[in-house]
């Protein structure tokens, strides 16, 4: 499948990811939990960003940096398979049969995601619904410390607060329009553990928590075939939240460190539908106890961080997602019909580098159709008796080596006769010159 864009993709991805979970006991104990969250914000990069296509531009900056290795890479040769070539012609398109299946494997995938990221949308708006039925304005008190946690945050954007009771613990709805809804309270809630939770959540929209989440979503429905995705994405939510933890109460004592946690347990108690609303999120995001162990845990490690071994490990991991780069193919092009034969073995040879074909020998002509003339094949005693219509139309290729390890190609303009395959030359067309002859 490595000509398949789509599953290069779900690669790299989980190359980038693979690399986070067999890191984590050591990123754990000495990186911080921002970086562990860029660490996942790169691989959902990876999923949706078809770096692959940047296969021959990363060869060329390779090549600028590293002129030794740029020129042994220059040289490195690869077979054209004509079972995964699609012919371009003025009056048809053919595609082999290879190309066929992949389009076909590609729309079954694209199907399956659109049927996915539509139910995720009416789920969406259903339990939006219910969250803000009946909803109303919170109590003074409330909209005070709201205020005033907001604009500690410097938090500009309008934020919506209702209480809705339908809503069993604090939660954050929309991207554009940010929705901040709170239970409707039966008992006395202590002034802190407001501000607790009010900045928990105004955390969540400063960072856009809910769109990076969207987006997970989204990579879960196109990746639908992928289980890493699924572990990725509940790994993202749960960093999520372990990072507004982390801010909520940094530089706190062990006193607010135990109130916090008792304050997350409770809500988690209460919060019925927290394994189910996958477009909000809160403090009481999971009711899975070993996520709320996991969190409490990380409130009370010690912090050791490094400043510089989080950098490298940073560009490490990309470049390890980049790799998977080289292993794509992408389906070769060939403009107009040079009498190929679709799904049969073939021995071509590119230059991935330069962009040029081996040359099929030092004197040829290409007509205007495509179709190539070994010139150097044809006997010269068959020419004689010719009278010559040089109706075809084209350009005369010339290979010449310099003496000194290099080459010159000299194109012209030029006329060929259909019969004996005499060239008439024109003006010269072009001249490429090789300082190493690559042919």
């Amino acid at each position: 499948m490595r000509q398949n864009l789509l599953f290069n993709m779900s690669l790299s991805g989980n190359m980038v990811f693979i690399l986070y979970i067999l890191t984590y006991p050591l990123t754990k104990r000495f990186f911080s939990l921002e970086w562990r969250y860029r660490i996942l914000k790169i691989a959902i990069a990876f999923y949706l960003i078809p770096i692959s296509l940047c296969k021959y531009l990363i060869m060329d900056v390779i090549h600028s940096f590293f002129p030794l290795l740029g020129e042994k890479i220059s040289h490195i040769f690869v077979n054209m398979d004509m079972k995964y070539i699609i012919i371009v012609n003025q009056d048809f398109v053919k595609i082999s049969s290879r190309v066929s299946y992949m389009l076909m494997v590609l729309l079954i995938i694209a199907i399956i995601a659109f049927i996915i990221i539509r139910e995720q949308i009416i789920q969406y708006w259903k339990w939006k619904r219910v969250c803000t039925v009946g909803s109303e304005k919170p109590a003074n008190l409330e909209q005070e410390i709201f205020y005033k946690m907001k604009k500690e945050m410097g938090i500009k954007k309008k934020v919506e607060l209702i209480c809705s009771e339908y809503c069993n613990s604090p939660m954050t709805s929309g991207i554009l329009s940010s929705i901040l809804i709170f239970p409707k309270w039966t008992e006395e809630i202590e002034e802190n553990k407001y501000e607790y939770m009010f900045r928990h959540e105004l955390v969540h929209i400063k960072h856009h928590d809910l769109l990076i989440r969207y987006i997970g979503l989204f990579v879960m429905a196109v990746h639908w075939y992928n289980p890493f995705v699924y572990i990725m994405f509940h790994e993202l939510s749960v960093i999520s939240e372990m990072y507004c933890d982390s801010i909520v109460i940094g530089g706190k004592g062990e006193e607010e460190y135990r109130k916090y946690g008792e304050l997350i347990l409770k809500l988690a108690v209460q919060n019925k539908f927290a394994n189910k609303r996958q477009f909000l999120i809160g403090m009481a995001d999971s009711r899975d106890k070993w996520v709320y162990k996991r969190r409490i845990l990380e409130m009370k490690r010690a912090k050791k961080y490094k400043a510089m071994l989080p950098a490298v490990m940073t560009i490490v991991i990309c470049m390890v997602g980049g790799i998977t780069t080289f292993a794509y193919d992408s389906p070769q092009t060939i403009y107009n019909d040079l009498g190929y034969d679709l799904d049969a073995d073939a021995d071509f040879s590119i230059e991935t580098a330069e962009e040029c074909t081996d040359l099929p020998s030092d004197y040829f002509f290409i007509d205007d159709n495509g179709k190539i003339y070994d010139l150097s094949k044809i006997a010269e005693n068959s020419r004689i008796l010719c009278s010559h219509d040089f109706s075809i139309h084209g350009t005369l290729n010339e290979h010449k080596k310099d003496g000194n390890g290099g080459c010159v190609i000299n194109s012209y303009e030029a006329r060929i006769c259909s019969i004996c395959s005499v060239v008439k030359t024109g003006e010269l067309k072009n001249t490429v010159t090789y300082k190493i002859c690559p042919h």
